[in-house]
């Protein structure tokens, strides 16, 4: 195994081990590299920039250096969301590269608005080519801004960077044969399918159709449709073709629950994008809807707001229908049912009458509809039972009466679907099933006719049924009726939909038809295999003397397998069980040939009862489930049209930050993000005080030096008598001594060694009349590690053990309290 590492030396010890090396090593840090990226990591701005302005004069370091994670210091600081270290960073002129990227992938506002604002560096200061490593990139060419921004679905984002002009390229057609389009695809296939892919995930964005979009429910429906229709082509991406056009179905959805009025709904619902087309009766058609309608988008059709205005129009003339009681309801639709026919004579008569007017309306619609549709079952319930029998002999018979009674409404019918088909176009028409069943119901009734008037021009004869043709026109047409009765009495299943118990079980029947036919495409296959097999096996002992009844059909079944035709008509009837086994013997005495029957005949009822069969009663199951779950949603001017999407984007827009908001909770990104402003602070602060002390003891020094100058004249006379009134306070007490002259340090000068530091403390004290007065505090330490604190007004201690141990103090750079203790003022250091 360990060639699989490297090249093994055939005479190196330890051949049980696999030894192990860096084979891909990347370059060292040096120090000062390491403690200038530690001090990013870290936000200690001011050790930065103390970096990079030593690698600016002495070149120690290099700025734009690479941790073992692939991460310069720019990238670093967006990490950590530190806007004052990246500000830095880019005064100094570092190297940008995918910052942008890197930025917007962590969604960091700040960062990517100063990035935005940078200006590259040119000249001498900018970064060269060959220094730039693009070939291990997070991100692929294809990647811009303005997509990756769209797909973390950031609205800041996007908008500074659709505010600087960016602009997406446009996808070509999924069939386009164009020389950009082959040559791509030749050259890398999987390049060209991902970089389509990455743009219309930028283009689905709801932030980036909310604000760059004029009419956001057309581009959401669109693009909706045209992923769908991507999903088909593009099979190695359909899932994500597919999310993507729920995701657009899913904003159109979302933007319309932003309504807040029936006006903006209606106004939203009845806009056309051909202004020219509107006319003043056809603009309150809700045109909007029968687009969506249109490109399938259940979502926003099932939007309670949708549905409330359809409902609102559906019982237009029936205010609080829906809270009567169902004895009302039942006795209304009745009364209205029976005066259908006096309804329609009086809308032919007077159209724009009142009553006309009234039977335009969509419930009044339905039910005389309804009504209408009844009636005509019941005539042809009445024709199927020959209610008024004529001679059945007659060859050509007239029509009856119920059929004159039948043909007005099956011309109604023809002309309802011309109209339908003139109206929405060819291909809007047959997109619709049932309007395919309703072709062929028509079409039946149509030839039916057609074969009558034949037969009663052509036969005028009387003859008896048995000896007419087996084509004979009158059988024909008995035939076809018989059909299109059967289609027409199946048509009332449509009006399933207005029953909110009976809908979801007719779209689960119609979802079922698709899992059928996939079924019979599968089941054809595997009968037409065995039919091929069997009528091979069989076609020598096909029996054709001393047979009054040939095939299947007869009372004792025989040539079961003697033609394709016959075959595949036994293997059918077999799955019901209608086929004896019998039928596989033969009369010669081949036992072989009767097994191999036997057994095809016995495998091909496996197959097609065990596997087959449920196979389909699972697929049935999983699509009714999947509609049972889904049920509810497959049942449910210009200036004036953009003022209110306005409102709607704002309102979309605030609701989905705000769901962000709460829905995001407490991450991993937002400890990082507290930690590194913690560690910025304290770094801040530590700089601060270093600052502070640093220039106090600058000002100390210069005083002391003022003073000693001013009192060497007065030490030279006086030193007997400092010195006598050192020996009685003892060494604890050598310090500080403030005059009325001002802040005057002096140190002990019998003490050597002895050196002070000292600090200005400001103190306010209050009066008996609580009025604060400020006091000024200086505290001085020496070598010794002893302070002596004294205020403006000499202070003379009581005990002066206590005082030195409360002036004792451990010498270091960080001021932590101070402690107020009567008349001294204890400080740590």
């Amino acid at each position: 195994m360990a060639q699989f590492y490297y090249k093994r030396n055939v005479n190196a010890p330890y051949r049980d081990r696999i030894p192990l090396r860096i084979v891909r090593a990347e370059s060292e840090l040096s120090p000062s590299e390491k403690s200038y990226l530690n001090a990013v990591e870290k936000g200690d701005y001011a050790s930065v920039k103390k970096s990079l302005e030593e690698a600016e004069i002495y070149f120690k370091i290099n700025i734009n250096c690479i941790d073992p994670l692939g991460r310069t210091a720019l990238l670093i600081a967006i990490e950590n969301e530190n806007l004052e270290l990246i500000e830095l960073l880019l005064s100094f002129n570092v190297y940008v590269g995918d910052a942008l990227l890197h930025a917007i992938r962590k969604e960091v506002v700040g960062a990517v608005e100063l990035l935005l604002n940078h200006k590259k560096p040119s000249g001498e200061k900018q970064v060269p080519p060959i220094l730039l490593d693009k070939q291990f990139s997070e991100f692929t060419p294809d990647i811009t801004p303005i997509i990756l921004a769209a797909h973390t679905n950031n609205y800041e984002i996007i908008k500074l960077l659709v505010q600087k002009g960016v602009s997406v390229p446009r996808p070509h057609e999924v069939r386009c044969n164009c020389v950009e389009c082959v040559s791509s695809s030749d050259v890398d296939s999987l390049r060209h399918s991902r970089s389509r892919l990455n743009i219309y995930k930028a283009l689905a964005s709801p932030s980036l159709i909310a604000l760059s979009s004029e009419d956001p429910f057309l581009t959401a429906f669109q693009l909706s449709w045209e992923l769908q229709e991507l999903s088909k082509v593009e099979n190695e991406f359909k899932s994500e073709y597919e999310e993507l056009s729920r995701q657009c179905k899913q904003f159109a959805k979302d933007l319309l629950d932003q309504t807040r009025s029936s006006r903006e709904l209606e106004i939203i619902l009845n806009y056309r994008d051909d202004n020219s087309l509107i006319e003043e009766q056809s603009g309150n058609d809700l045109a909007r809807l029968k687009l969506a309608i249109k490109y399938r988008q259940k979502e926003f059709v099932a939007q309670p707001n949708c549905q409330q205005l359809l409902a609102s129009r559906w019982y237009d003339e029936f205010p609080g229908w829906r809270r009567r009681h169902w004895a009302v309801k039942m006795v209304t639709c009745f009364i209205i049912g029976l005066l259908f026919p006096v309804f329609s004579v009086c809308y032919l008569i007077a159209p724009k009458s009142p009553l006309g007017l009234f039977i335009r309306k969509p419930f009044i619609k339905f039910i005389c509809h309804t009504a209408s549709y009844l009636t005509f079952l019941f005539l042809l319930l009445l024709a199927s039972q020959h209610i008024d029998r004529s001679d059945l002999n007659r060859q050509g018979p007239p029509p009856t009466i119920v059929e004159w009674m039948i043909l007005p409404w099956v011309l109604g019918f023809i002309w309802g679907e011309i109209k339908q088909m003139w109206d929405g176009g060819l291909q809007d028409y047959i997109h619709d099933w049932w309007n395919l069943m309703d072709f062929v119901m028509n079409s039946l009734y149509l030839a039916t006719i057609s074969l009558k008037i034949v037969a009663f021009v052509k036969y005028s004869a009387l003859n008896p049924r048995e000896s007419w043709d087996m084509w004979h026109p009158t059988l024909v047409a008995e035939a076809l009726f018989a059909i299109a009765n059967i289609f027409s009495s199946l048509r009332l299943i449509s009006l399933f939909t207005a029953n909110s118990h009976l809908g979801p079980l007719q779209i689960s029947l119609g979802r079922m038809l698709l899992d059928i036919l996939k079924f019979l495409f599968i089941y054809c296959l595997v009968l037409l295999a065995f039919a091929n097999g069997l009528n091979q096996l069989y076609f020598y002992y096909e029996e054709t003397k001393g047979l009054s009844c040939k095939g299947i059909r007869c009372e004792k079944q025989n040539n079961a397998f003697s033609t394709l035709f016959e075959t595949l008509q036994s293997l059918f009837w077999s799955v019901f069980g209608l086929i004896n086994l019998y039928v596989t013997n033969v009369k010669a005495q081949h036992e072989f040939t009767e097994f191999v029957g036997a057994t095809m005949f016995g495998t091909y009822n496996v197959i097609s009862l065990v596997v087959l069969l449920n196979m389909l009663i699972a697929m049935m199951n999983n699509s009714y489930q999947l509609i049972a779950r889904r049920a509810a949603d497959n049942l449910r001017r210009h200036h004036q049209y953009q003022e209110v999407m306005r409102n709607l984007v704002k309102r979309y827009v605030a609701a989905m930050i705000r769901d962000a908001k709460t829905e995001e909770g407490l991450t991993e990104e937002n400890f990082k993000e507290l930690k590194q402003d913690i560690s910025s602070f304290r770094f801040e602060v530590l700089g601060l005080l270093r600052g502070s002390k640093l220039s106090t003891i600058q000002s100390a020094s210069a005083t002391k030096e003022s003073s000693n100058s001013a009192d060497s004249d007065e030490k030279s006379d006086s030193e007997e008598e400092v010195a006598r009134q050192q020996a009685a306070a003892g060494p604890s007490e050598s310090g500080i001594a403030l005059g009325s002259r001002g802040l005057g340090a002096r140190g002990d000068p019998n003490l050597p060694g002895l050196s002070e530091q000292c600090v200005l403390v400001d103190h306010r004290e209050r009066n008996s009349d609580s009025l604060g007065v400020q006091m000024s505090k200086r505290v001085c330490a020496f070598t010794s590690e002893k302070v002596v604190v004294e205020d403006t007004v000499p202070i003379i201690p009581k005990e002066k053990h206590a005082r030195d141990e409360d002036a004792s103090l451990d010498y270091d750079l960080h001021l932590k309290d101070t402690v107020s203790h009567e008349d001294y003022v204890t400080t740590r250091l």
